[in-house]
C-alpha cells in the first residue's frame, strides 16, 4: 500500500477512534481520574463542593485508546502484506465520508450533553 493510503486511513482510524471514545466515556459514564487544581492533584473520585475538572481525563483516556487501536491498525496495514495494493477512489471517498459522520455525530452528541448540562436549553 502506498505511503499516502496507509497514512490516510490511519489519520482516519485516530480520529474515529478519539470521537467515539470521547463520546463513550460520557454517555456510559466511565471514571475517568479528575484534576483539583486547587490542591494540585488527581482523583479518581468527584467530591462533592470542590471544583475539579474532569475534561483532562476524558481527553487523555481517548488519546490513549485512539492511539492503541491506530497502532494495531498501522500494524495490520504494514505486516499483512497489503503489497501493492491501494485504496481505490470510492475506497478513499467512502472513508471520507464515514470519518466526517463519525465526527458530526459526536460532536453534536458532545454539544447537546453540555447544553443540557449546564442547562443552555
Amino acid at each position: 500500500m502506498k505511503k499516502s493510503d496507509s497514512a490516510y486511513l490511519i489519520g482516519a482510524t485516530f480520529v474515529s477512534v478519539f470521537s467515539l471514545t470521547y463520546c463513550a466515556i460520557i454517555r456510559f459514564h466511565i471514571r475517568v481520574p479528575r484534576y483539583y487544581p486547587l490542591e494540585h492533584t488527581w482523583r479518581m473520585i468527584k467530591q462533592p463542593g470542590v471544583p475539579s475538572q474532569g475534561w483532562y481525563g476524558i481527553v487523555g483516556l481517548a488519546l490513549i485508546t485512539a492511539t492503541l487501536v491506530t497502532a494495531l491498525v498501522y500494524v495490520a496495514i504494514r505486516y499483512t502484506g497489503s503489497g501493492e495494493k491501494q485504496l481505490t477512489p470510492m475506497i478513499t471517498k467512502l472513508v471520507g465520508i464515514g470519518v466526517t459522520f463519525i465526527m458530526i455525530i459526536c460532536a453534536a452528541y458532545v454539544m447537546i450533553y453540555e447544553f443540557l448540562r449546564w442547562g443552555v436549553f
